[in-house]
């Protein structure tokens, strides 16, 4: 052989090499998966080129695995280190399997891998800090496990990342500071964990965020004005948390992108502001669960995506005869399911106009007030409604004669009526 052919022999040979390598290290993926129900690996063997086998795409030009799909498929097992030796990988996607054990640390020697998901499997113990080596990563998904500890601090260098979904583990810690350093951040999911502290202010530096979930931890403190000034946002979800204040007057000035704010199960105060009107891709606004108060006085006119609405178990109510009239600007919302106000201080009659909401209502939740006034019979064209809950008012006279129109109604909830006369022949006709 002649020596201007040995470079060709050398890198015929290590071609093989590494291409051997991705085929044992599938096979190694394999032998710790030891239930495949679906048969997702029932092709991984030797009688067809690994580049072929299901859920494996291989790179064109190197013919080296470039991604790993074998998502929902009731997989059991374990993931095997030796995931790290497929080097040119970037992109697993493992999400929707049984599987356990620990996320290998084998991860981080992978570093093309652009995406990375694990959602709702079983694994346990951290999540690897040298995943920080990863520097392309732009996708983390490991939520819906059972991960514990902090998250690793060393993740908070990647600056590509756009995507962080961590909720519904166990890690404990906070927020901290130096989430700042991840620049390219869009959306931030961490609910159902047990985090502590408070919401850093850093969080308005991060230009490309649009969506926060941060639900049900115990974070404590002053909602940090930074956030009011991401006029990007989309979703800010911060539900069954300690956080205080008030809504600034001009949020949905400040904020007119918004499509959900959820608030619920807080200690903010105050009067619900106007501008929120101002807010037209609002669909999901649930504030119930806080200390907020005064007068309903928004235009939901021009809210037409608004599909959820609940300010229950807050103090709303003016005393003034018109309060509930902000019901009558809601019949333009199309695709309203779900109208709660309950446990408040509402005090006025219900208008007629309630009858003309969407017929998609399958919610409507008017318990614990002082509304007075006959039940409007219109309340009978609500032809979808499930759960009528109107106990603990002051209505008077007799339920409508067409309550039968109501046939999917499963719930209706009339304790300590005791001034609207109750006709269960009326009742039978809705079977509820």
């Amino acid at each position: 052989m002649s020596v201007s052919n040995l470079p060709n022999a050398t890198a015929s040979t290590s071609s093989f090499n590494e291409n051997e390598r991705d085929r044992l290290a599938l096979l190694k993926i394999k032998s710790k998966i030891i239930h495949d129900p679906q048969g997702a690996t029932s092709s991984w063997n030797d009688s067809s080129h690994f580049c072929e086998w299901e859920g494996v795409t291989c790179s064109h030009r190197h013919r080296r695995v470039a991604a790993l799909n074998i998502s929902s498929k009731g997989l059991v097992g374990s993931l095997s280190p030796y995931v790290g030796n497929l080097s040119f990988l970037r992109d697993i996607r493992l999400y929707n399997n049984r599987l356990q054990g620990e996320i290998p640390p084998q991860l981080g020697q992978l570093i093309r891998l652009q995406r990375l998901f694990l959602t709702n499997n079983s694994f346990e113990g951290e999540i690897p800090a040298n995943l920080s080596h990863c520097f392309s990563l732009t996708y983390l998904h490991v939520g819906y496990n059972n991960l514990v500890g902090k998250l690793p601090q060393e993740l908070y260098s990647l600056s590509k990342l756009k995507q962080l979904v961590i909720h519904a583990n166990k890690l404990t810690g906070g927020i901290p500071p130096s989430i700042a350093n991840l620049t390219s951040l869009e959306s931030l999911s961490a609910n159902q964990n047990l985090f502590t502290g408070s919401l850093p202010n850093a969080l308005g530096q991060l230009k490309q965020l649009s969506k926060i979930g941060l639900c049900r931890y115990k974070f404590s403190g002053m909602m940090p004005t930074s956030v009011y000034n991401m006029s990007w946002l989309t979703i800010l979800s911060l539900c069954d948390n300690q956080i205080h204040g008030s809504l600034p007057s001009n949020i949905g000035l400040m904020l007119p992108h918004l499509q959900m704010l959820q608030i619920w199960g807080n200690q903010f105060s105050g009067p619900l502001p106007l501008s929120l009107s101002n807010c037209s891709d609002l669909d999901w606004l649930e504030l119930g669960l806080n200390n907020l108060n005064g007068k309903v006085a928004i235009d939901f006119g021009g809210l037409k995506y608004l599909w959820r609405f609940n300010l229950d178990s807050n103090s709303f109510g003016s005393g003034e005869p018109d309060e509930l009239n902000f019901i009558s600007s809601m019949t333009n919302c199309s695709y309203l399911e779900m109208l709660r106000i309950g446990d408040n201080q509402f005090r006025g009659m219900l208008p007629n106009s309630v009858g003309n909401l969407s017929r998609q209502l399958f919610v409507l939740s008017l318990g614990g007030n002082f509304i007075h006034g006959n039940l409007p019979s219109s309340v009978c064209n609500l032809v979808n409604l499930t759960y009528l809950i109107l106990q603990n008012n002051q209505f008077t006279g007799t339920i409508p004669a067409n309550i039968g129109n109501l046939q999917k109604l499963q719930e209706l909830d009339l304790e300590q009526i005791s001034s609207l006369e109750k006709f269960h022949t009326l009742l039978e006709t809705c079977h509820c």
